[in-house]
C-alpha cells in the first residue's frame, strides 16, 4: 500500500513538472483596433481580439465604453451596445457595435477563462477620428 501512494506521488509530481502538463491563462495576443492606436471612423465597423489558446465560451465578457469624446473634457464613460460572436477556432472574438462609433477614445474589457479554467482579463483602449 505504503509503495502505491509512493508511485502515485511520484508520478503526479512527474506530470507536473513536465513541460507537455504546464497550463497556460488566456491572454489577448492581438487586436484591431490595435492597443493605443488610433483608426479612421471608417475603420472602426467592428473590434477584433484573438487570443492565445481557445476559451471557453461561457465564460467569455466583453465591455466597451466610449472613455473621452473631443471637445468634452470631463466626459463620463458610457456603455457601446454591441453584440459579439466568437470564432470558429475558439481564439478569436469580434465585437460589432450597434451604431457607428463617433470620434472619441474607447475602452475594450474582457474577461475569459481558457483550459485551465482560470478567469484571466485585461483592458485596452483605442481613439477613433
Amino acid at each position: 500500500m505504503r509503495n502505491t501512494v509512493l508511485a502515485l506521488t511520484l508520478a503526479g509530481l512527474a506530470l507536473a513538472v513536465s513541460p507537455g502538463a504546464a497550463f497556460a491563462h488566456a491572454k489577448l495576443v492581438s487586436s484591431t483596433p490595435a492597443a493605443n492606436s488610433t483608426v479612421a471612423k471608417a475603420n472602426a465597423k467592428s473590434i477584433n481580439l484573438t487570443f492565445n489558446e481557445k476559451l471557453i465560451a461561457s465564460t467569455v465578457k466583453a465591455d466597451l465604453l466610449m472613455t473621452g469624446m473631443p471637445g468634452m473634457k470631463d466626459h463620463a464613460p458610457m456603455k457601446v451596445a454591441f453584440s459579439s460572436m466568437m470564432g470558429r477556432d475558439g481564439k478569436s472574438m469580434m465585437l460589432m457595435p450597434k451604431k457607428a462609433l463617433v470620434p472619441g477614445t474607447y475602452k475594450v474589457t474582457w474577461s475569459a477563462a481558457g483550459a485551465d479554467t482560470h478567469r484571466m482579463g485585461s483592458e485596452f483602449s483605442f481613439t477613433v477620428k
